[in-house]
């Protein structure tokens, strides 16, 4: 072992002894984490103005006391003052005697905390090794682009421990972020990157075995550090079991916790724990760090129209191409025949293959093309470097269960914004399912398959494309033909994806195999790669019922509530880029003309 890695797996010990025990955390969504470990305060690092809770056996519920705290990157101290609460331990449930209160404004880096009472005098002592007080959080936009947060400086604990706080609260959508420091050559492998929030629970390690959670690309010998490259779930369903008051709403006479028992665990805002070593092989010095230029770059899971892992196949007339859901100028998809956009791109791990008058009206990146007959791919054919890796399907709990949803001979189903699971979608002559996503964004899990026959289809009331998607867990098969339509986004990446005989996809696709044939297409909309809006020819009209959409007859009933604002930090950006019966796990069969779920 190198002497760097040596230093590495030293501090790396030490942060794990500052957060306590490390109990097992995974990538998925929710209120599913374990608890954090007991201890006199919690979290270990957080940011000025964030809450930090103080446990002693000594403290008497009612009593005011005195909290100081202490920085050792400056001189001097701040104290603020709370009356001791009783309230349940987020570690075991227990209702204890606490001290919550908020973190005055020091420097980044170690701070001291004592407290004292007006009648007890001392009654608790922690040492700077306990507690680290972090730079104000960086706010990850929910745009795409390439965003730069100048002189910032990230705060190193006693363990020699580098921490950046996050907030990720504006970001619903899945997403890929990918951070850098440039100015500041920290140096660190996987084992050494953990996430906690301010609560104290151990949110997520860097673990191999989760496909395409994380990477990081090496900058050695630069003044710069490491790139971290982190994929963020789906987050519409965490923000709508909260704010419409399902399963995990926040019980009002205590946050932490919900109305059903279980613990609150706040997943916007975030501290990233990175127990690195500098480019030279010194541990960070306790503190703030230099100043240096932290840039976040974010990127949509939906950068090409669509990507097949193992392989594309497109034959007999069938197609890929774009339109732009933001800009009106260009309008959707004219089924007519004109095509309002060229960047329908189709990326493949291993093969892309077309014949038969086939084209790919935009970009192919693959392993290998086979390109037969007078079939097409418009823009560049580019060599596949490496493979892409996708985040597996993780359903989250506590969702609504529509069991198998089956619907025939012009039959609806309207489901109001929120989250749901089923075992199956079918849908033929002329059915629909109607997504009412114009107040907020509807998400369906989907653990077997989903099928779209006979000029049946799923019309959104939003266009928006990030406000309707499936997930598919598991490898359910994904069909449409016959001229099916899908308005939003499908995200199955161990399925096969099958349109056929006029088969339509409005939005974007990510699977395992996919199959177009005889005239059926894919429209990518641009809008989910989050770059300006591009500017359509003039010639080009939209027609009326070129895009499937409706308006909502009544107003939806989905609830949000705001959430105070926290101190942050704001980037500059430097580019933008009928009835029906369920038994929850059965199925859902229209018995009448029109349903409404919401």
């Amino acid at each position: 072992m190198s002497k760097q890695r040596r230093f590495i797996s030293l501090v790396a010990i030490t942060a794990r002894a500052f957060f306590g025990r490390l109990p097992a955390a995974d990538a998925g969504c929710g209120c599913d984490k374990p608890p954090p470990v007991p201890a006199a305060v919690r979290p270990a690092a957080t940011y000025a103005g964030a809450a930090v809770t103080l446990f002693h056996p000594a403290l008497v519920v009612g009593q005011r006391y005195r909290v100081r705290f202490t920085s050792s990157a400056a001189s001097g101290s701040q104290t603020v003052e709370a009356v001791a609460i009783n309230r349940r331990d987020l570690a075991d449930g227990q209702y204890k005697p606490q001290l919550v209160v908020a973190v005055p404004a020091l420097p980044p880096g170690p701070a001291a905390i004592d407290v004292s009472g007006d009648t007890t005098g001392p009654i608790l002592s922690l040492s700077d090794d306990a507690f680290t007080v972090t730079g104000l959080p960086v706010v990850v936009p929910p745009d795409r682009g390439e965003f730069h947060f100048p002189q910032y400086r990230a705060a190193v604990g006693r363990n020699r421990v580098t921490y950046i706080a996050l907030d990720l609260s504006n970001v619903q959508a899945p997403m890929v972020v990918r951070a850098q420091a440039i100015g500041y050559p920290l140096r660190f492998a996987a084992a050494d990157v953990l996430f906690y929030n301010p609560e104290g629970f151990l949110m997520q390690r860097l673990d191999g075995g989760i496909p395409g959670l994380f990477t990081i690309d090496s900058a050695a010998g630069s003044p710069d550090s490491d790139t971290l490259q982190y994929s963020r779930h789906e987050f519409s369903t965490y923000f709508l079991q909260h704010a419409e008051r399902q399963p995990h709403a926040v019980d009002p006479a205590d946050p932490s916790w919900h109305l059903d028992g279980s613990a609150h665990i706040d997943h916007d805002h975030l501290i990233l724990a990175i127990a690195g070593v500098l480019d030279d092989a010194s541990l960070p010095a306790p503190g703030a760090t230099p100043a240096f230029d932290f840039v976040l770059e974010t990127r949509s899971f939906f950068r090409h129209g669509v990507v097949g892992t193992d392989k594309v196949d497109v034959w007999n007339w069938s197609r890929t191409d774009s339109y732009d859901s933001r800009d009106d100028s260009i309008g959707p998809y004219d089924p007519t025949g004109v095509v309002f956009g060229s960047q329908g791109d189709v990326l493949s791990n291993q093969t892309i293959s077309l014949d038969a008058d086939a084209v790919i009206d935009g970009n192919a990146t693959a392993a290998a093309f086979n390109v037969w007959g007078r079939a097409m791919i418009t823009g560049e054919m580019t060599a596949a470097s490496e493979p892409v890796e996708f985040l597996p399907v993780i359903i989250p709990a506590g969702l609504p269960n529509l069991g198998n949803v089956s619907l025939y001979d012009s039959m609806t189903l309207t489901l109001g914004p929120g989250s749901y699971q089923t075992s199956k979608i079918d849908l033929s002559n002329d059915a629909r399912l109607m997504i009412d996503n114009a107040v907020g964004p509807v998400t369906l899990y989907l653990t077997g398959s989903l099928g779209i026959w006979n000029d049946a289809a799923i019309a959104v009331a939003d266009p928006n494309p990030e406000k309707f998607a499936v997930y598919v867990q598991g490898g359910g098969a994904v069909g449409l033909s016959n001229s099916g339509s899908f308005y939003g986004v499908i995200y199955a990446p161990q399925s096969r994806i099958e349109l056929s005989v006029g088969g339509g996809i409005f939005g974007a696709v990510v699977g395992k195999e996919i199959e177009l044939s005889n005239t059926s297409r894919i429209h990518y909309d641009i809008a989910l790669r989050g770059d300006a809006a591009a500017s359509g020819p003039a010639a080009a009209t939209p027609t009326p019922t070129a895009r499937l959409t409706w308006t909502p007859t009544r107003t939806a009933t989905a609830t949000y509530t705001s959430v105070p604002p926290s101190p942050t930090r704001t980037a500059t950006p430097v580019a933008t880029r009928a009835s029906t019966s369920s038994t929850g796990t059965g199925k859902t069969t229209l018995k009448g003309a029109k349903t409404s779920l919401r």
